[in-house]
């Protein structure tokens, strides 16, 4: 990972007055979306207007990602053909719902970067991977298909909607089983991938105190990351994915408690009265590797 992936934020394709907004927001990525955001008259007027973004404005350090149309439709490969120019950091990829799809991707890709004279994998993808059934019982081999695979995302609405499902979540605003098996999976997968897992996003938009718990499960489940669609919800995101000074403090402890037993011979301690072993050296260190990230973003 090249940069600090906490907050990605969605801005509508062609709205200039959200993209200037966007700007100034504390996000740690903007993903600009010609899929959604964009009805399909405007679709190619609002492909030229963010190849222009690219091409013309400054992001401040901001990660810059196109979600494109399913690039197994006409759309999607119009999208990368029309904004490979711009050099984005990566795209964001709806609906793969095999290998063989996101594979498709990158070799589209490998074409227009030749072209381009850009180097070869320099256009990272961000998978939504759970959007159709078969993509949810695919995640695993769509997770490892591509070393360009940045991270890996899931979203629900789609689903819902192929598979029928009245409500996603309960009356006090839990997942129900089939969204929460597909998040579940997506960080498995994410993990199992040795890539990032950016949790979806939270549409109850003034509802904060909501978020933050969500961000706050997110954080146990070993997600890096949140998509946000209001600006409100972009410090509640950074604030709950960034280690706070405690959990930094309590890994630096765990770490030099490491290298001081393993100087004596000792793979295994007690700290504090519990118990330690290799996997809680490894989770301390992802958190002051994270925490140094954040410092330096």
């Amino acid at each position: 990972m090249t940069g600090l992936r906490r907050s990605f934020h969605f801005v509508p394709g062609g709205n200039e007055r959200m993209m200037g907004k966007a700007r100034t927001l504390p996000a740690d990525a903007l993903i600009l979306d010609l899929e959604d955001a964009v009805t399909v008259e405007k679709k190619a007027e609002a492909r030229g207007i963010v190849l222009r973004w690219l091409q013309t404005l400054d992001f401040g350090g901001r990660e810059r990602w196109v979600r494109v149309n399913p690039p197994s439709t006409e759309l999607g490969r119009a999208d990368l053909e029309g904004t490979i120019a711009g050099r984005p950091d990566g795209y964001v990829v709806p609906k793969p719902q095999n290998a063989a799809d996101v594979r498709a991707v990158a070799a589209i890709l490998d074409e227009l970067e030749r072209a381009h004279g850009l180097p070869r994998g320099s256009a990272r993808l961000l998978l939504i991977a759970t959007e159709t059934p078969e993509g949810l019982l695919n995640i695993a081999e769509v997770a490892k298909a591509s070393p360009r695979i940045a991270a890996v995302s899931w979203g629900v609405e789609d689903l819902g909607a192929a598979m029928g499902l009245e409500r996603t979540r309960d009356a006090d605003g839990r997942y129900l089983d089939i969204p929460r098996y597909a998040r579940v999976m997506t960080a498995v997968a994410a993990a199992a991938a040795e890539v990032e897992a950016v949790d979806t996003v939270f549409t109850d938009i003034p509802n904060l105190d909501g978020l933050r718990r969500e961000c706050q499960d997110a954080v146990l489940m070993g997600f890096t990351g949140k998509i946000s669609i209001h600006p409100n919800q972009i410090p509640v995101i950074n604030e709950v994915f960034t280690p706070s000074k405690e959990a930094v403090e309590e890994a630096r402890e765990v770490i030099a408690a490491f290298e001081e037993h393993q100087r004596k011979g000792r793979g295994a301690f007690a700290l504090r009265g519990r118990m330690m072993d290799m996997p809680h050296l490894t989770r301390a260190r992802k958190v002051i590797e994270r925490a140094e990230r954040t410092r330096h973003a």
